[in-house]
């Protein structure tokens, strides 16, 4: 497959628009830049209950109800006003109305810098699982509409060095039961949170005052690891580190840092750009795509590769 237009069967694609929610940011921008990069679409119908009449382009869109929509022909189904509605929730919805999932696509996705519909279906039939330091990985995979394949979801690992030495054995680490450690309070949530110990490592559960729901979704996430297809990620000021990092045998590795390197897992951020922010902040801020975008996220997950964004 060479070009995004192989993956529309013939002619125009045909979107079928399922509006969720009330606010609307990303939806127009988003239809412009699919009919740019398919050469040409067609808004076959818009899912929304109550709603007002759909126009795009001048054009009114028939309006469908939600249980319609496996009814009527589509290629992509654009989600639009989903951005505070859990991904899983919407593939629950589709699979209950006998949909394909496999069509569905968040409308903030095509207005992210390096998205083609080629890439986005690659990456999301690759079942990725992220290793990362901190909530990068959850955060990236709730900004791209992936799939949880990792227990590393709002948590932190103690010290760079616990987490390097989790990733030189992380089949061994997955086998090790959870113990509580202690609990601290975390002012900006206002909530205590467990720090579990695993073998010689110590996480942190940040997101978490429900202790037991914690270990719950540890348990049930370590299962949906893919260990056929890992990307480890994190962030360091430190040139040991990063070569400590490096030396791992992971065929995908990205390690954010501050200064300029030529270790092919580096990838460099120039944090004065964004007034000298701290490297977590600004490396959390690109993965909510909430600020600049230094690099192709789709690039980067799906190879590792440091595809450089200009002047976002």
């Amino acid at each position: 497959m060479k070009t995004d237009e192989k993956i529309i069967p013939e002619g125009k694609a045909r979107i079928l628009l399922w509006i969720v929610g009330n606010q609307l940011p990303y939806v127009s921008k988003a239809l412009d830049i699919l009919s740019h990069q398919l050469q040409g679409i067609r808004v076959v119908g818009a899912a929304c209950a109550g709603k007002p009449q759909i126009v795009y382009h001048s054009v009114p869109v028939p309006l469908v109800t939600e249980p319609e929509i496996p009814s009527v022909e589509h290629d992509i189904l654009l989600v639009a006003g989903g951005d505070g509605i859990p991904l899983v929730q919407l593939l629950r919805r589709i699979k209950e109305l006998k949909g394909d999932v496999s069509k569905l696509l968040l409308d903030r996705l095509p207005c992210i810098p390096g998205f083609t519909l080629e890439k986005y279906r690659k990456l999301q039939k690759s079942r990725l699982s992220i290793f990362s330091m901190n909530c990068f990985g959850g955060i990236i995979s709730h900004t791209l509409g992936l799939p949880f394949l990792t227990p590393f979801i709002n948590m932190f690992f103690e010290t760079e060095q616990e987490y390097i030495r989790f990733l030189r054995n992380p089949r061994v680490y997955m086998e090790e039961r959870l113990e509580l450690e202690r609990t601290e309070f975390e002012k900006p949530l206002n909530i205590t949170y467990p720090v579990y110990r695993l073998g010689n490592v110590l996480i942190h559960m940040n997101h978490y005052p429900d202790f037991d729901k914690a270990v719950q979704k540890w348990r049930e996430r370590k299962e949906k690891i893919n260990w056929y297809n890992l990307c480890a990620i994190m962030y360091t000021d430190s040139p040991e580190t990063l070569q400590q990092f490096d030396e791992l045998p992971y065929g995908k590795k990205i390690c954010f840092v501050s200064f300029p390197s030529r270790l092919d897992s580096a990838f460099y951020i120039d944090t004065s750009l964004d007034e000298n922010r701290p490297l977590w902040d600004v490396v959390n801020r690109y993965a909510f795509g909430a600020h600049r975008y230094y690099y192709d996220p789709f690039d980067l997950l799906l190879y590792g590769k440091k595809t450089r964004l200009v002047d976002m």
